[in-house]
């Protein structure tokens, strides 16, 4: 029986065994037919049906059954039809033999190519490949492109506490295969969000990510990485990043124009002078449209969607923070007051629920003159002639980051996985670890990398 391993660019390759694990169309080119393919070592590959054949094909592939194929191609990818590091594809038809066979444990139920961000940043607004990134669901937002198309915005938080932003657009969202809105529930709720390939791009000269066409969103996917995020997240200590960016003074950013600030995180070592609020310190919203909420006897009402279960609260803070050289004021992030007030500000309510939200409580009022860590940006919405800054996260200056190991290295040690591993499932789980084929211009032959991790299911 071949393997993926054994394939190359135009070469013949005999009888493959395989597992559909996901299908997908080209929103232009819909004579397309796309399908993830995992073979029992853990490798993938692109599977394409179209045109004369695409009909046909999709009538026999079916997602998560396993397959014999015989008499196919294996072409060059195209810039367009690339998502995975393989080269080339394969192309089947009406001449292809596709035959069923009963579901097996020996060839993987999942496989995902996860990276860490840093490892996504390096990467670039052209990578090789479109890579998968998995996280705790920190915010959900539904969203609306200036000429009226909806997409949703998901924010995650990997295992080092790094965020990162992730669009995704109308192809994705609008398909119940790819995508499911009532699965994803955000703090305080911890729920694991996989999403596959993602794809960057440069927008007014930013790095940003969002979904391509091959993109499947996974809630809490049946991997170790789930379960190594969870507990770190309903741990004593939630996993925070270390403060990153340009060591400054509050001078040398009030002296900067627009354009030196946008886009840039800047260190200051500074204290705060006073908070500010109007009225409250906090505010309900409604967690669908976000506008103000109002008690209405013993139940929130929002004049928009009527009587609301459990609002949403935010901060509505500023500060005056000053250091040796300036002083400035700034708005002040969810992140930073949640570290300030050491709670999430719904559990905080919660746990105290005669608050005087006209008053701060001495836990927040206790920081003033205290020197933080504080790294700072400029509001995007700022303009020349009036610039305003956020907090965006704060740490006592003694304060160290803690360092976790990711679940899935950027760089595993290869795991092939054999019919004959019949031991039972240990207690703590096994990861196995795909490869995938890349290709150098300078080599004369494909080579086998440690790309991806596959965690093998019993059906």
């Amino acid at each position: 029986m071949t393997s993926i391993s054994d394939l190359k660019t135009d070469g013949i390759g005999g009888p493959l065994q395989v597992r559909i694990l996901q299908k997908w169309k080209h929103d232009v080119r819909q004579y397309e037919t796309w399908y993830l393919a995992v073979d029992r070592f853990a490798d993938a590959i692109q599977i394409l049906g179209q045109r004369t054949n695409q009909s046909y094909i999709e009538s026999v592939l079916h997602v998560s059954q396993c397959y014999t194929i015989s008499d196919y191609s294996c072409p060059q990818l195209d810039n367009y039809q690339k998502f995975l590091e393989n080269e080339f594809y394969i192309d089947v038809g009406l001449k292809s033999i596709i035959q069923p066979i009963p579901d097996t444990t020996t060839i993987p139920k999942t496989w995902f190519r996860f990276v860490s961000k840093s490892h996504l940043i390096d990467l670039g607004e052209r990578p090789p490949y479109y890579p998968d990134y998995s996280g705790v669901l920190s915010k959900i937002r539904d969203c609306t492109k200036a000429g009226g198309e909806s997409f949703a915005l998901l924010i995650l938080t990997d295992e080092s506490g790094s965020e990162l932003a992730i669009n995704l657009w109308k192809e994705c969202i609008t398909n119940p295969d790819k995508f499911n809105r009532d699965s994803l529930h955000p703090p305080p709720a911890t729920t694991v969000v996989a999403v596959t390939n993602i794809k960057p791009s440069i927008y007014n000269g930013v790095l940003r990510y969002g979904s391509s066409h091959a993109t499947h969103i996974y809630v809490n996917p049946d991997i170790p990485e789930t379960t190594t995020l969870i507990n770190l997240f309903i741990g004593p200590s939630r996993p925070t990043p270390p403060l990153s960016g340009t060591p400054s003074t509050l001078y040398d950013m009030k002296t900067k124009n627009r354009s030196d600030l946008l886009d840039k995180t800047f260190i200051v070592q500074a204290s705060i002078k006073e908070f500010h609020y109007q009225n409250s310190w906090f505010q309900a919203i409604c967690p669908i449209c976000k506008d103000p909420i109002f008690k209405r006897g013993e139940s929130w009402y929002c004049s928009a969607h009527g009587l609301i279960e459990k609002p949403t609260y935010m901060y509505k803070l500023t500060v005056t923070i000053t250091d040796a050289t300036d002083t400035i004021s700034a708005l002040i992030s969810e992140t930073s007051c949640q570290k300030l007030l050491k709670s999430s500000l719904e559990n905080f309510i919660s746990n105290n629920p005669h608050i005087n939200r006209n008053t701060l409580p001495p836990i927040i009022t206790n920081h003033k003159e205290q020197t933080k860590k504080m790294s700072i940006q400029m509001l995007r919405a700022s303009t020349p002639d009036n610039i305003r800054f956020i907090i965006i996260d704060i740490e006592d200056p003694t304060t160290r980051a803690q360092t976790f190991v990711p679940a899935t290295p950027a760089q595993p040690q290869m795991t092939r996985m054999r019919p004959s591993d019949t031991t039972p499932e240990p207690s703590t789980p096994v990861q196995h670890v795909a490869r995938a084929l890349t290709y150098d211009p300078t080599e004369s032959t494909p080579r086998k990398n440690a790309k991806r991790t596959a965690k093998q299911q019993t059906s």
